[in-house]
């Protein structure tokens, strides 16, 4: 199987072709949305909650996650704009960007002298980068060069009958090619974990993952807090759950049956091709932003039932990830008429028109499709942007 992807100078494949302007910190968010704004069409801004008053360890996630998102191969040039006292530097952004061979322009208020010569200066190279990633055309790629992230929302007893098994099956099908495959919620892996660790490939991968789920219970236990009271979530017992552990199988079962190559801390890009897993919060915008620093050309969202099939736009209102789009995947017959707003039904195993490895090949042809220029639904209906929100582990100073 092949997708047609732009090609980029570091052997990588985009499945869109944007320029990026990236602020180093939530001070610089109005600077970046000016720059993007300017110019418009395939300039987009990637506004976030970084800041100065993090620890260093989670500075240190943030610069990183930053790196990841302009190396993204979705990206074909990254302005990376500051002010100049960044507690994340700005500087060292665009250089860890630069090291994908890819165009990167650093602006910073006090390198231009003033907030004007440095809208100037970034409005001109978002230009200069967009003439140029006009004149890519989309190549034939073999699917070894896709990396497909995958989260599941509105869990129901429909997302363990339906969407999340198909999506396991096209996961499979997508490593056996050769590709990489990323999926995350560490939160509702507990329960679960000791069968991810069969399947890890060597027993340090098996270690991990295991070390990676109790250090997140670990943390919760920490705030006093039992996460067994706090899941499933209210939508989740509406829709039929019952156990976190019961919640917990249906969400693993998207990564299918096979061997899990690595773990990743959140946003870390994989060092190969294969099945990750990356630890995360069960935070639908997290997860994504995750995915996408990590490499992610396509995602899928996939849905049980209830309630949250009805918007409109993701659940938890993410609208804030341009660069890299998302199949919305659901599994209830019950909500079939909401499917203009999804691009997969996969209540037909339920309905027993179709089995799981059917809407799997559906799948995996979908996320070839749009990744070969096919627009996603989301794509089309939703218009709504917000912050980026990144994944911290320690409080704000």
């Amino acid at each position: 199987m092949e997708f047609m992807g732009f090609p980029r100078p570091d052997g990588s494949a985009g499945a869109r072709n944007y320029v990026a302007v990236i602020p180093a910190v939530q001070c610089d968010n109005e600077l970046a949305d000016r720059i993007a704004s300017e110019v418009g069409g395939g300039v987009v801004a990637l506004p976030h909650n970084g800041a100065c008053v993090n620890i260093q360890p989670d500075k240190d996630m943030i610069e990183r996650t930053l790196i990841g998102l302009g190396r993204n191969p979705n990206v074909s040039g990254a302005i990376v704009v500051g002010v100049g006292c960044d507690g994340i530097p700005a500087d060292r952004v665009a250089e860890g960007i630069a090291s994908s061979k890819k165009p990167v322009e650093l602006v910073t208020i006090d390198r231009e002298g003033s907030y004007d010569n440095a809208l100037a200066k970034g409005v001109n190279a978002a230009k200069r980068m967009l003439s140029d990633a006009a004149r890519l055309k989309r190549e034939g790629f073999d699917i070894s060069y896709l990396t497909v992230g995958s989260k599941c929302t509105g869990s129901t007893p429909a997302s363990i009958m339906a969407c999340n098994p198909a999506v396991g099956w096209a996961a499979e099908k997508l490593v056996e090619s050769g590709g990489t495959f990323l999926f995350s919620e560490t939160a509702e892996a507990i329960g679960a974990e000791h069968l991810l660790a069969r399947r890890g490939r060597t027993p340090e991968v098996s270690r991990r993952i295991l070390e990676v789920v109790n250090r997140m219970e670990d943390r919760i236990k920490a705030t006093g807090i039992d996460i067994r009271g706090s899941q499933p979530v209210p939508a989740n017992i509406i829709g039929g759950m019952t156990t976190l552990e019961e919640k917990s199988l249906g969400a693993i079962a998207k990564s299918g049956h096979g061997k899990i190559d690595g773990v990743l801390e959140w946003s870390e890009r994989p060092s190969g091709h294969g099945l990750y897993f990356m630890d995360g919060s069960a935070n639908t915008p997290q997860i994504f932003l995750g995915f996408a620093a990590g490499g992610a050309q396509v995602m899928t969202l996939n849905y049980g039932a209830g309630l949250p099939t009805k918007l409109h736009n993701y659940t938890v209102a993410v609208g804030g990830l341009p660069i890299v789009p998302c199949l919305k995947i659901f599994s209830s017959p019950q909500d079939v008429e909401q499917m203009e707003y999804f691009d997969v039904y996969a209540g037909t195993i339920i309905e027993g028109k179709e089995t799981v490895a059917d809407v799997g090949q559906r799948i995996l042809a979908e996320l070839a499709a749009v990744a070969s220029g096919k627009p996603a639904r989301q794509e089309m209906s939703s218009r709504y942007r917000e912050l980026l929100v990144m994944y911290y582990t320690g409080p704000l100073l």
